[in-house]
C-alpha cells in the first residue's frame, strides 16, 4: 500500500502547491479515485461555478487500489463541473497514470485558478513543480506525449489536452498514451481553460511498499480465472468492436442518428476483419491480466502506414453506423486524428450525426453549414467537420460549443433529434428501446447518457431468473430485455458496484459487467483487506456506493435538476424499433415513470422529485459539512486557501 500519500492542492495563480493528507474518515466514506473527487467536486463548487472559470477546480484521482498488484487496478478519475453540460463531469482513464502517480507521493491532485502561459504540471518524489509549456502549446497529444517521454524518461507517465482542449472544444478530453481518454464531459476544455497543457508524473515504487503473501496467492487466483472467461479471452482477441458485431447482428445499433438500428453495409467493420488485416500486437494497462487494447497498421490504400491503437467500440460505431461511414480504413484514420485532437468520440460522432439529420431532413440547409452539404457516410465532409470543429472554423465552430449550445442557436425543433440526456450525448451505439433497464440507466446516469456509471448488462447475457435473481437477491425479476420486471433493481445494484469499483481504481472489464463471473464486492472487500489492511464488509461497500452515488445526486439537485431530468430522447418514446430481433420495441411513458418509481424507492430518494431526502442524506453521513469532515490533523488549516 502507498501509505501516506496526499493531496496536492495547486494554486495556478499564486503558482503555489499545498499539501494535506487524506483523513482515514474520507477514506472509509468514500475510498478514492471517483469517491474522493466526488468529494471534493461537490464541496469546492457552487451552482454559480461556471464551468469555465478559474474558480472550476480540476481533480485528478487515482483509486484506492490503482497501482497495486490488484487486477486491472489502474483507472484513474479527472472531475470538475462540465464545460459539455454544466453539470457533474467525470471521466475516468486506464493505462499507466494513476500507478505512477501513487508512486510520486499523491492520490489526488486539486488544480484550481488559472494561468496566464501555456504550463505543464512535473511531479516526482513528493514534489509540485508549474514549468512553461509555451513550447508544446499547439502540438497534438503524440508529439506532445513523445516530447515529455524524451524529455523525463520512460518511467515517467502523461495526461495532455490536444488542440481540441487548447480551442476549448466542449467536448474535448485528456489523453494518455497513444489511444486512452478520459473522454465524457469535456475535462479536457477544463484543462484547456486552466493553460494546463500536460500533467507529468515519474516514479518508482517505494522501498517501504510491500505486497502481503495473502494478497499474492488471492491475486493469482483472481488473474487466473480473468484470463480463462470467455469475455476475456474475447476482448483479448478483438477488443472491444466484438461488441459491434453482436449489437450489430442482434439489430440494436444506432445507425444514422438512430433512424435505423442495423448497419447492414457495416460487414467490413466486424471484428474479425479488423483482426485479420489491421491488428499487430495487443498491449494491457497496468496490472491487467486481460490485455483488450490493440495496436494496428493500415498497409495500403486510404491511410497507408498510418500506425495507431485502437478503435474502441465506441468509437467504431459513432462513425461507423451512427455517421454512416462503412470503409473500416477511413474509421481508423479518424481514429488516429480524434486521438491526435484529443476529443471525444462519443460526443463528436453524435453531433455529427445529429447534424447530418437535421440536414436530411430540412431543418438546416448549406446557409447553415456555412456551404457544407451533410450526407450518411460522406468521410471527407466528416473529416472537414472534424477539422472545423476543432479549429471553430466554419459550421464546426458552432458544433463545437456542445449538443446543448448547438440545438438551442439553431432551434426549430431540433432537439428532438439528439440522443442524449442531461446535454450529455448517449456514450455508446446501442439502441436502448430494446432493453429496458438500459434505457433506464441512460436516462438517470449522473453524468448524463452513459453505459458506464449504471448500465446493467447482466440484462442482456442470457442469463436464467434464477440465477439473476441470487445476484440482486430479490425474486421478482425477468431475464427477459424488453421486460420492465426488476429492471430498476438491475441499475440500482449496478451503478452501487460500479461506484464502488471506480472508488478502487479497477477497470469494468475486470468486475461484474459483462461477465458475472468477475470480480463483485466479495472479490472488492478482500483485496481492499490484503492491501490495505483496512477491513471492510460487503455491507460497508455497499453503503460507500450508495454513498457516492447519492452525493452525485445532490450534485445534480444543486444546479437544479429534479425527476424531469432523468429522461430519454424522443425517439425512444415515440418510434418502434424498425428491425431487428427487437422489431417494434419501444419505451412505453408509463411503464417507464413506474420504474423511476421504483428506482428512487430503491435509493431512497424522493419520489416526487427524484432527488435525496433530508433523511437519506443523514443516514449516509452526507449531512456533515466540510469543515468537520476535514477536521483532522493539519486539513482544516490548509483546505480553506482552496475555497
Amino acid at each position: 500500500m502507498f501509505d501516506n500519500n496526499k493531496i496536492a492542492i495547486i494554486d495556478l495563480d499564486a503558482s503555489k502547491t499545498d499539501f494535506i493528507d487524506i483523513p482515514e474518515e474520507i477514506r472509509r466514506k468514500f475510498l478514492g479515485g471517483r469517491g474522493i473527487n466526488m468529494f471534493l467536486l461537490y464541496h469546492l463548487t457552487s451552482k454559480t461555478t461556471d464551468p469555465l472559470s478559474p474558480e472550476n477546480p480540476l481533480i485528478v484521482g487515482a483509486g484506492l487500489l490503482s497501482g497495486l498488484t490488484v487486477p486491472a487496478a489502474s483507472r484513474c478519475s479527472i472531475s470538475g463541473k462540465s464545460p459539455e453540460t454544466g453539470l457533474l463531469g467525470d471521466s475516468s482513464i486506464g493505462g499507466h497514470f494513476a500507478a505512477v502517480l501513487r508512486q510520486t507521493g499523491f492520490d489526488h491532485l486539486i488544480i484550481k485558478g488559472r494561468s496566464e502561459i501555456p504550463v505543464y504540471l512535473f511531479l516526482e518524489d513528493g514534489r509540485v513543480e508549474i514549468k512553461d509549456a509555451s513550447g508544446l502549446w499547439g502540438m497534438d497529444t503524440i508529439g506532445c506525449m513523445q516530447y515529455l517521454e524524451n524529455l523525463y524518461g520512460s518511467s515517467s507517465e502523461s495526461l495532455c489536452i490536444g488542440q481540441a482542449g487548447e480551442n476549448l472544444v466542449r467536448f474535448a478530453g485528456v489523453r494518455h498514451g497513444q489511444k486512452r481518454m478520459a473522454g465524457r464531459t469535456g475535462m479536457g476544455c477544463l484543462m484547456g481553460s486552466k493553460k494546463i497543457k500536460a500533467i507529468v508524473v515519474k516514479g518508482q515504487v517505494r522501498t517501504g511498499q510491500k505486497t502481503s503473501k495473502a494478497l499474492t496467492d488471492y491475486v493469482r487466483g483472481l488473474n487466473s480465472n480473468l484470463r480463462r472467461s470467455r469475455t476475456s479471452v474475447a476482448l483479448h482477441r478483438y477488443g472491444t468492436p466484438f461488441l459491434y458485431d453482436l449489437h450489430n447482428h442482434t439489430g440494436v445499433i444506432r445507425t444514422r442518428n438512430g433512424q435505423e438500428t442495423r448497419f447492414e453495409e457495416g460487414r467490413y467493420l466486424r471484428a474479425a476483419n479488423l483482426k485479420k488485416r489491421y491488428y499487430k500486437n495487443t498491449k494491457a494497462c497496468f496490472s491487467c491480466p486481460i490485455a483488450c487494447s490493440h495496436t494496428y497498421e493500415i498497409m495500403d490504400g486510404k491511410g497507408k502506414g498510418l500506425q495507431s491503437e485502437g478503435p474502441e467500440f465506441g468509437m467504431l460505431a459513432a462513425f461507423g453506423p451512427v455517421c454512416g461511414i462503412k470503409d473500416p480504413e477511413v474509421i481508423l484514420v479518424i481514429n488516429d486524428i480524434l486521438n491526435r485532437y484529443g476529443m471525444d468520440c462519443s460526443s463528436a460522432g453524435n453531433i455529427i450525426a445529429w447534424a447530418t439529420e437535421l440536414f436530411q431532413r430540412g431543418i438546416i440547409d448549406e446557409k447553415d453549414t456555412c456551404g457544407l452539404s451533410l450526407d450518411w457516410g460522406d468521410e471527407e465532409v466528416i473529416i472537414s467537420l472534424i477539422n472545423q470543429i476543432v479549429c471553430r472554423e466554419g459550421f464546426g465552430a458552432l458544433l463545437a460549443d456542445g449538443a446543448k449550445a448547438a440545438s438551442g442557436r439553431i432551434g426549430r425543433g431540433s432537439e428532438r433529434y439528439l440522443i442524449w440526456s442531461k446535454n450529455l450525448p448517449q456514450s455508446d451505439s446501442v439502441d436502448v428501446r430494446a432493453y429496458k433497464g438500459f434505457a433506464l440507466g441512460v436516462a438517470t446516469a449522473s453524468r448524463g447518457a452513459d453505459h458506464l456509471r449504471s448500465r446493467p448488462t447482466i440484462e442482456a447475457l442470457n442469463l436464467s431468473e434464477g440465477t439473476i435473481s441470487r445476484i440482486l437477491g430479490d425474486k421478482d425479476v425477468s431475464s427477459d430485455p424488453a421486460s420492465y420486471i426488476g429492471k430498476p433493481r438491475m441499475v440500482w445494484w449496478s451503478e452501487i458496484n460500479y461506484a464502488i469499483a471506480d472508488a478502487l481504481g479497477i477497470c469494468r472489464f475486470a468486475q461484474k459487467f459483462n461477465n458475472i463471473d468477475h470480480l463483485g464486492i466479495s472479490e472488492f472487500s478482500r483485496l481492499i483487506l490484503y492491501s490495505t489492511g483496512m477491513s471492510l464488509s460487503q455491507e460497508d461497500l455497499f453503503k460507500i456506493g450508495e454513498r457516492i452515488v447519492t452525493l452525485e445526486r445532490m450534485f445534480l439537485k444543486r444546479e437544479g435538476l429534479d425527476r424531469t431530468c432523468d429522461t430519454l430522447p424522443a425517439r425512444y418514446f415515440d418510434e418502434p424499433l424498425p428491425s431487428g430481433r427487437y422489431k417494434g420495441e419501444l419505451i412505453d411513458r408509463d411503464r417507464f415513470n413506474k420504474m423511476l418509481d421504483d428506482y428512487y424507492s430503491l435509493h431512497n430518494w424522493e419520489i416526487e422529485t427524484g432527488m435525496p431526502s433530508e433523511e437519506t442524506i443523514k443516514g449516509l453521513g452526507l449531512d456533515t459539512n466540510m469543515d468537520s469532515l476535514l477536521n483532522i490533523g493539519d486539513v482544516c488549516c490548509i483546505m480553506p486557501k482552496v475555497l
